[in-house]
């Protein structure tokens, strides 16, 4: 999809939510030491922090003491950026199908009673 391709520690996800676009970015970084593929601290591109010669902040997100599987190997998510958009698009089909589910659920119930079966 991308060209070039996305370091192999950044996590990329892209979904629609409740009439939104949600993006999701993440650095991962690899819970085995002995591992050679861990996240470079170079390539984040967000640990100003570390590259000024400052003390390391602890992760504040929802995610920060989660292990994960990515790629067939356990992580934990460094750093994470979340980015969220209404889509006008979007939110016009998400009342229209919930209009349309309404009315289901009301024919439903009418056919329910037509046929005996009220609960």
């Amino acid at each position: 999809i991308f060209d070039p391709p996305l370091p192999p520690h950044l996590s990329f996800n892209l979904i629609i939510s409740e009439a939104a676009l949600v993006l999701t970015i993440r650095t991962l970084q690899s819970t085995d030491t002995s591992s050679s593929t861990s996240t470079p601290e170079t390539f984040t591109g967000f640990n100003f922090r570390e590259r000024l010669g400052l003390a390391p902040k602890r992760p504040e997100h929802d995610e920060a003491d989660i292990v994960f599987r990515y790629r067939g190997q356990e992580v934990k998510v460094r750093e994470k950026v979340r980015v969220e958009s209404q889509d006008p698009s979007l939110m016009a089909v998400m009342a229209k199908l919930s209009a349309l589910e309404h009315s289901v659920a009301v024919s439903r119930k009418a056919l329910d009673i037509v046929m005996g079966k009220e609960e």
